[in-house]
């Protein structure tokens, strides 16, 4: 069975490796922010997926005119899909609920293109072929059964039955939020991409509302998690949000330019660094990079790991010259809130 799922952009070949890790599926490419897949398990273990914003059923994927015809042939698609039942049957086994009469509703987005309509139009025209399709189900406008996504991508139409909901990209465990707290799914990403061990020491210096504590804590087994910030109330949004869970952990209110941690005494860190336009003026931010740079490089055991998120990438490579042990594994790019930012793999010598 044909499923894609969403992803951050910059994050598709990490959610690749996870659908193919834990479920053995075919991947069948993929573009910017989209993972393609074919699967032929129970559609409800995709939901446990940890990287992914949302995963979908294939109702329909081709090519449509960015001129007024490209409403009917979208139409066409969906009406015609061989598919679309499979879909339906996919999200009636992964979200059973006995409803006298099915609702839907349509989520129609658009990246880019330049049609000659508007997407109002195509959310139109696909209740429409639905509805052709299934004309016992009922349309809302909110808090429909079945959704199903249309997303315009230049000429290119790719339609499905969503399966997720929005705890998939949100989490329940974050009852304490902060200003810029790590989207759930990119914390799980930079934990994947350090590839932590059973017996890891796992450090975030500077961990904010804990997200990627916990993520690592969801991860699987370790020794120890460490973690803490400068900020009282990061620290309190951290205790609140861990619980009485993932233990042994330590938290506490911390600078992480100047860490009260033995050398060599951590085997991954994993940490979102401050960065944009609120953080401070540049040279406070080369500051806080070096110091913080020169810790990692102290604590980190040899042949340890660290993934760092930062926009920032020139001020991180100029901390980086100055350490004396690390070197940069990997850079990969990818985006956060609409800002292009960068995944810092690095390694300590042996």
């Amino acid at each position: 069975m044909e499923f894609y799922a969403f992803v951050i952009p910059g994050l598709e070949e990490i959610a690749g490796q996870e659908i193919v890790e834990r479920f053995g599926a075919q991947l069948g490419g993929h573009r910017r922010g989209i993972v393609f897949f074919t699967w032929d398990g129970d559609p409800a273990a995709l939901l446990g997926l940890t990287t992914t914003e949302d995963v979908f059923a294939l109702v329909g994927r081709g090519k449509v005119s960015t001129e007024r015809e490209g409403l009917e042939e979208a139409g066409a698609l969906v009406a015609d899909s061989p598919l679309f039942e499979e879909a339906v049957s996919a999200h009636r086994r992964a979200r059973p609920k006995k409803v006298k009469r099915i609702s839907f509703r349509v989520v129609a987005q658009r990246h880019g293109g330049r049609q000659h309509y508007m997407r109002k139009e195509m959310r139109k025209e696909m209740e429409r072929a639905v509805s052709w399709r299934f004309p016992k189900w009922k349309r809302l406008d909110e808090d429909a059964l079945i959704e199903v996504w249309d997303l315009e991508a230049g000429s290119e139409l790719l339609v499905g039955v969503r399966l997720s909901d929005r705890t998939m990209r949100h989490r329940t465990y974050k009852e304490a939020q902060i200003e810029a707290s790590l989207r759930p799914t990119l914390a799980r990403a930079m934990v994947r991409l350090a590839e932590p061990a059973d017996g890891d020491v796992f450090l975030d210096p500077m961990c904010g509302a804990g997200t990627i504590l916990i993520e690592r804590g969801e991860y699987g087994r370790y020794s120890q998690l460490l973690g803490g910030d400068i900020r009282a109330q990061a620290v309190a949004a951290t205790r609140t949000n861990i619980g009485p869970r993932y233990k042994p952990i330590e938290v506490r209110e911390w600078d992480a330019g100047s860490l009260p941690l033995d050398d060599g005494s951590v085997d991954r860190v994993v940490c979102n660094l401050p960065f944009g336009k609120k953080v401070g003026e540049p040279r406070e931010m080369r500051s806080l990079y070096e110091r913080f740079v020169s810790e990692v490089d102290r604590v980190l055991k040899s042949g340890g790991a660290a993934v760092l998120l930062t926009s920032e990438r020139k001020t991180l490579e100029l901390a980086l010259r100055e350490a004396k042990m690390l070197y940069l594994e990997r850079l990969m790019p990818v985006e956060v809130l609409g800002q292009r930012a960068f995944f810092f793999k690095l390694k300590k010598a042996t």
